[in-house]
């Protein structure tokens, strides 16, 4: 089923997504605790991928864009996409990416309420979508610090905020930064912080220029026959392996897949 007309700057959903409403006074945002083969069963958060507008959806959602400012090098082949075959994935996140913008205070408190009482023990922050600003990276140092307990972590592009909250001291023990890395992109940021325990390099390998080597691979993805493409090992779920989450290793790379 295909979700949406896309080109290059705009996505229109069809109109199976027309039909779903959001309450922006009383919505009540959450983590979602429905996991998945790649996650396992952790907490996870998401917003809308991309730097496109996303056409079609009604009320304050109409024409709102993507939280990827950063997704040059990897917007064609973003695993997201494949998701947004169901309109309800897209709305969800879409709830979530306005929830962020325009009414921050509700979302920290109603996704501490939620940690609280579901006992959450791992949370991955944007499953999908990318940090934007300084206040949702704050936001997300609050909740690491209300629960020290609780394993935070996040694969990023937005090199800059992470290095300014890692150099002020403002990130959390429990809190873990994935600096995503991809070819030459994000190399030398990664350098700047790679002494900060809760950092690590998250490498994609696709046979080319890979600026980063290491031995250590995620072993959700395996290299099968020559096409240089990764199949999912279903047997392996991030809440199981914990690479990214906590261990001492601190560069990982993954294969194109």
């Amino acid at each position: 089923m295909q979700l949406f007309h896309e080109d290059k700057n705009t996505v229109t959903p069809t109109d199976g997504i027309k039909s779903l409403k959001f309450d922006s006074k009383n919505h009540k945002y959450a983590l979602s605790l429905a996991g998945n083969t790649k996650v396992g069963r952790i907490a996870t958060w998401s917003t809308l991928m991309g730097d496109y507008t996303y056409k079609g959806m009604t009320g304050v959602l109409k024409d709102i864009t993507g939280t990827c400012g950063n997704c040059g090098a990897c917007k064609a082949g973003c695993y997201v996409r494949s998701s947004y075959r169901f309109p309800g994935v897209v709305h969800s996140q879409a709830v979530n990416t306005w929830g962020l913008r325009h009414n921050l205070p509700k979302v920290e408190s109603d996704l501490a309420e939620q940690i609280k009482r579901r006992h959450v023990s791992i949370v991955r922050i944007n499953q999908s979508g990318e940090l934007e600003n300084d206040e949702q990276m704050a936001m997300w140092c609050r909740l690491a610090s209300a629960f020290p307990e609780v394993k935070f972590y996040i694969y990023t592009k937005m090199y800059q905020i992470a290095e300014k909250f890692l150099k002020d001291g403002l990130v959390p023990e429990n809190f873990t930064i994935n600096y995503s890395v991809w070819h030459d992109v994000g190399v030398k940021e990664y350098e700047r912080v790679k002494d900060f325990p809760n950092v690590k390099a998250f490498v994609y390998d696709d046979g080319v220029d890979m600026c980063l080597p290491t031995k250590c691979y995620c072993p959700a993805y395996k290299v099968i026959g020559k096409s240089g493409k990764a199949k999912m090992d279903h047997s392996v779920t991030c809440e199981t392996c914990g690479l990214c989450i906590t261990s001492k290793v601190k560069v990982i790379a993954c294969h194109d897949h």
